[in-house]
């Protein structure tokens, strides 16, 4: 009756905990103190005689006796009530229970009368605080000892739990509580001493050393005993390995520990960063070998850094979770935490490590792994720069781990890489690089399939190092077995062979055959000794593949276990006790709150799954399956129809969970519906997790969301076409996701893909009607041609753009100035001054009655373009100056950079080659800080240009050379022709004439290739430069050229686009070569026309360089023309 009683109290209190959202801590609180107390008295009657596993803390207050001597008895007695009274308060506010007092000693129980899954950590937390409430008491006190301190030991292990003595006092008994007081007694003065078999339980909890062993009489081994210094900051339960409680040592890969100890070693020696990756297929140890590192590391250092994250096949599709994961375990957020909190804790936890000024560091971060930093002040004016903030957010996390291993060696441990989306694993590779000065380790484990999407990972890093684990030898294998068979007296043969015989060194299987032969009786397992039945054991068949023996193992569970695992393979392998309710409240047989944590315990004990300290989701208790492969062979055995009906009900159990954070949930979401068949869903999550990639600049997911969303909407049976406001719906979904597919697209340089996307976007728009939508894919398509370097394609697809915004009326003029301005570019390219000038004024007068910043930015940005060809410099930096203010308040680095660069452009064209080095420079700088590559060659190759200018040759020829390979890998070709122009003129001023003529004919090439007029003018006046001195002439396509028809080109081509400026520097060169060889007459004439120019445009720098050149060696002369 006592039992059935007990039983039906702790469903209760399960049942009410359950609850606890929907009907308020108070009321559940109140109701389950009742139920509590009931409880407690049918365990008062049940513990006259029990026994079961406990923790065990024996304290002592050192120097108090010695102390006492001299104080009056009622002094003693009421002083030492006093600070027992603060003790036993610590000791009962971690559920522990006062078993006795003893003078100046207490012993209490933790796991009795009820027991809980973290005993042995909450004895241990009580032990720590403790020594503080000591140290407080001892302060407070005045007048005491400073000496008196407590020292503390801990045991866990079996006692017998009931009445002893007349007086009948409920106690604990036995060999447990010896070596707790042992252990006591042996603790260092002011020390905790914890035995093995705790230490095993709170594993990764806390900084530890570990003692020489204690030899306590009774024991026929000394007992390995630790100190336990404080707990680990966010520390990570390791979770104790075994089979059936049995600790097993690592056996097989000692070099691979001994390689990964001393990696660290060289990492905290020469204060330098490490990354190693441990490759091997499922089940080799991965995992184990990073756990005996982690346990060697903790009682290693005491100041160590951890992080630690990892993927998940169900999230590798969602940008940079591996690193939200690493954020929010170590900064305690929580999934369902709201997005102000998630925020705040992420700020909290970054600016511990960067103080005040890492705010808006955090804030680039934070964006770009998930969390909504959209409102943030420090990105209001980027907010749709997607790229500039993932630039950005790169260097700031690399700033931050910079910051953190400064502080003491730091290792980031991550698990499943190989599931890690493409941008987590471009942040990996990138800390790899950028943060090599610091004592940092990176960890990865990941299956070999990691190199089919990344052959090359780690191959350009001579920090990185690859440890991979092969297959364990037969002798290792035989020993793996015997080690987890140590309480067996004599291991058959037959059994030790069977063991081994098909699991080819995978020790996961080894582990898991046991198991199978524990559940069916081969081997009777007990407290002290396991035997094993000789006559089942030749009736075993072995399983011939992993996939086998994980299904025997399913076969053997019951058929409500097999039903609770199965729906929790269906949630994912990490799952939550909600989720599982969920789908087992939609099926035929209701099973209640209070048997599903039953039957998930029962799985535990099976060690089919693992509880996880920390859920996702407060509130939640959260799960994950021992290993991938258990997880994918139970996935397996579920019924394609149940299937379906069941990710119908996680689908929306992770909407109402995720709160107002569910975008970062979108693929997942979308995933489910996918595979409940409810398509339309689907893609409308997949659209939203595409839009969710697109602002963390992740375009592959970002891509793969966007194709995915379509492909469903495509394939979707259930809509009635003849449904005119259903078709409509789906078009407008469909612009959407086209829109964003382009996009990225053209961030990946896929042209021709970006192309047909915002085709198919111009296509669907047209068919519904949508106008807007219209201008916005013509002026997208118009983008990516000039990107493409397709010019005069690019201005025919703004000029439509323009003429469907002007026909749309008012709703599309935010479309209209943004044709306006990329018609303006168009004809800019083209050489067209005239028409660039009177569009880019349009396009800012337009832009500015929006009120659209970035718009009147780029306007004014066009317009410096535009008057700095024109030769009015004065014009160019009124308006650069405009819009580097602008984009100074939008908070817009890259913007910035390239008005500094264009600033440096100017400074050049008029002369100034030491302003526009100190220009680039700065340029330089804020490209290298946000991460911005493309930006970073492209200012250096103009850097080349300046240098020149300088007669630096030898300096600009190497920076032009690195940039020139780098953009050649990339396929970047809009600043390549200056590059080869820039590059020949440095190679001119060392007397490199054959390399020179080869970088100006490629100059020559790629201006041609792109139509542009000032590169194509460029090129034809650095040719007639190289033809001056070579003393030749050249064949281009059939015709024979000399120097002079090159400059006479140039100047045609600069005349007819109004490029004074270059024309007047076409116009000194062809008179220096008119002068060097002779035709004094017409040199002075063209040298006149030159300077002239020169000086009408206000260029006096060049007028002054033109009079200091008169004596000047032809070759220098020319080179810096």
């Amino acid at each position: 009756m006592i039992t059935t009683e007990r039983e039906e109290l702790e469903r209760a209190i399960a049942v009410l905990e359950a609850q606890r959202i929907i009907l308020g801590d108070d009321v559940v609180n109140t109701m389950i103190a009742t139920a509590r107390e009931k409880l407690a008295a049918i365990e008062t009657q049940q513990a006259i005689e029990q026994r079961k596993q406990v923790t065990v803390l024996f304290a002592d207050v050192s120097d108090f006796t010695a102390m006492a001597e001299t104080m009056d008895p009622e002094e003693v007695r009421d002083t030492m009530n006093a600070l027992w009274k603060r003790l036993d308060l610590v000791i009962t506010s971690y559920e522990g229970t006062i078993d006795k007092h003893m003078g100046d000693s207490v012993m209490a129980i933790f796991g009795a009368p009820t027991a809980r899954e973290d005993d042995p950590e909450r004895a241990v937390r009580a032990a720590l605080a403790m020594q503080r409430e000591v140290k407080a008491w001892v302060a407070e006190m005045g007048g005491m000892d400073p000496q008196i301190s407590i020292r503390i030991g801990i045991h866990t292990g079996p006692v017998l739990l009931g009445a002893v003595g007349t007086t009948a006092e409920y106690t604990a008994m036995g060999d447990t509580v010896n070596v707790a007081k042992r252990l006591q007694e042996a603790a260092p003065v002011g020390g905790i001493l914890v035995s093995h078999d705790t230490y095993r339980h709170v594993r990764g909890l806390f900084s530890v050393w570990m003692m020489d062993p204690i030899v306590i009489k009774g024991k026929a081994e000394p007992v390995p005993a630790y100190v336990v210094l404080r707990a680990r900051p966010r520390s990570f339960r390791l979770e104790t390995r075994g089979v059936e409680g049995v600790d097993t040592r690592m056996i097989g890969r000692e070099e691979e520990l001994a390689h990964l100890q001393q990696t660290l070693r060289t990492v905290i020696e020469r204060q330098e960063a490490q990354i190693v990756t441990v490759l091997g297929e499922a089940g080799v140890g991965k995992s184990r070998l990073l756990y005996e590192f982690d346990n060697w590391i903790a009682m290693l250092l005491e100041k160590f850094q951890l992080f630690k994250g990892r993927a998940d096949e169900k999230t590798s599709n969602m940008p940079y979770f591996l690193f939200r994961d690493l954020f929010s375990f170590r900064f305690e957020i929580q999934d369902n935490d709201p997005a102000a909190m998630a925020r705040e804790k992420l700020e909290n936890g970054i600016t511990e490590f960067l103080g005040v000024e890492g705010v808006d560091k955090t804030h680039f971060i934070g964006h770009l792994i998930g969390f909504d930093f959209s409102t943030s002040p420090h990105l209001r004016g980027i907010i749709g720069d997607a790229r500039q903030i993932h630039d950005r957010a790169f260097y700031y996390t690399a700033q931050f781990f910079t910051a953190v291993a400064r502080q003491g060696p730091t290792a980031v441990f991550l698990e499943d890489v190989h599931w890690a989306s493409e941008g987590s694993l471009d942040l990996i590779e990138y800390l790899a690089r950028e943060c090599r000065q610091v004592p940092l380790l990176i960890v990865c484990l990941a299956r070999p399939t990691l190199f089919e999407r990344r052959s090359s990972w780690g191959e350009r890093q001579a920090a990185h190092t690859r440890l991979e684990l092969g297959p364990l030898s037969e002798e290792h294998s035989h020993q793996l077995v015997a080690e987890i068979l140590r309480k067996v007296d004599r291991i058959p043969p037959d059994l030790l062979n069977l063991s081994v015989s098909r699991a080819e060194g995978n020790p996961f299987y080894i582990e898991e055959f046991i198991k199978v032969l524990i559940e069916d009786g081969v081997i009777v397992t007990g407290p002290e000794r396991w035997r094993v039945d000789t006559v089942q054991l030749t009736k075993v068949r072995v399983p011939p593949t992993m996939v086998g023996v994980l299904q025997a193992r399913l076969d053997r569970l019951s058929p409500l276990e097999r039903e609770i695992l199965q729906r929790a393979a269906v949630v994912g392998r990490t799952f939550w006790e909600g989720a599982v309710a969920r789908i087992c409240e939609s099926t035929d047989e209701v099973v209640d709150r209070g048997e599903i944590r039953a039957v998930l315990q029962a799985l535990r004990d099976k060690e089919l799954i693992f509880r996880r300290d920390e859920s996702a989701f407060a509130g939640e208790r959260e799960y994950v399956f021992k290993h991938a492969i258990l997880h994918d062979v139970t996935y397996e055995s579920v019924l394609k129809r149940l299937r379906r009906s069941y990710h119908a009900q996680v689908a929306p159990w992770l909407f109402e969970r995720s709160g107002e954070r569910v975008g970062e949930y979108a693929g997942l979401i979308g995933e489910h519906y996918e595979q409940s068949s409810d398509l339309t869903q689907a893609a409308g999550w997949y659209g939203r997790a595409g839009s969710q990639a697109r602002n963390a600049y992740a375009p592959e997911e970002a891509i793969g969301y966007y194709q995915k969303a379509l492909a469903l909407l495509q394939s979707d049976d259930e809509i009635d076409r003849e449904k005119e406001n259903l078709v409509h719906a789906y078009a407008i979904q469909q612009v959407v996701l086209y829109e964003g597919l382009g996009e990225m697209l053209l961030w990946q340089a896929r042209y021709a893909d970006a192309m047909d996307a915002y085709t198919a976007m111009r296509l669907t728009a047209a068919r519904s009607g949508d106008a807007v939508a219209q201008a916005r894919a013509w002026n997208g398509l118009s983008r990516t041609q000039d990107a493409h370097g397709d010019y005069a394609v690019a201005l025919e697809s703004a000029q439509r753009a323009e003429e469907i915004a002007l026909g749309a009326g008012g709703a599309a003029r935010m479309e209209l100035a943004r044709a306006l301005f990329r018609k303006g570019w168009g004809v800019y390219r083209l050489g067209d001054t005239d028409a660039a000038l009177t569009l880019g004024r349009h396009a800012l007068a337009l832009s500015t009655e929006l009120g659209a910043r970035r718009e009147i930015a780029d306007s004014l940005n066009l317009l410096g373009g535009v008057y700095s060809m024109l030769g009015n410099q004065g014009g160019a930096a009124i308006y650069n100056a405009r819009a580097i203010a602008l984009y100074q308040e939008l908070g817009d680095q890259e913007g910035i950079a390239s008005m500094l660069n264009h600033q440096g452009d100017q400074a050049r064209l008029r002369g100034d080659y030491n302003s526009a080095v100190a220009l680039y420079q700065e340029a330089l700088k804020i490209a290298y800080e946000t991460g911005n590559r493309n930006g970073e060659m492209a200012f250096l190759s103009n850097l080349g240009g300046a240098r020149v200018g300088q007669g630096e040759y030898r300096i600009a020829e190497h920076d032009l050379r690195r940039t020139i390979r780098w953009a050649e890998i990339v396929g970047q070709g809009g600043w390549l022709s200056n590059a080869y122009r820039f590059l020949a003129k440095a190679c001119l001023g060392q007397g490199k004439v054959d390399e020179a003529l080869v970088a100006t004919r490629r100059a020559l090439t790629l201006g041609k290739g792109m139509g542009s007029p000032t590169l194509i003018g460029s090129a034809w006046r650095v040719l007639g430069m190289v033809l001056t001195l070579a003393n030749r002439s050249i064949t281009l396509d059939g015709e024979t050229y000399t120097a002079p028809d090159c400059f006479a080109e140039a100047v045609r081509i600069f005349t007819t686009v109004g490029a004074e400026g270059e024309r007047a520097r076409t116009l000194r060169a062809w008179a220096r070569y008119e002068l060097d060889f002779g035709e004094r007459e017409r040199g002075e004439e063209i040298w006149r026309q030159a300077r002239a120019l020169f000086t009408r445009l206000g260029m006096k720098m060049e007028v002054d360089r033109m009079e200091n050149w008169s004596c000047a060696y032809p070759g220098e002369g020319l080179a810096q023309s």
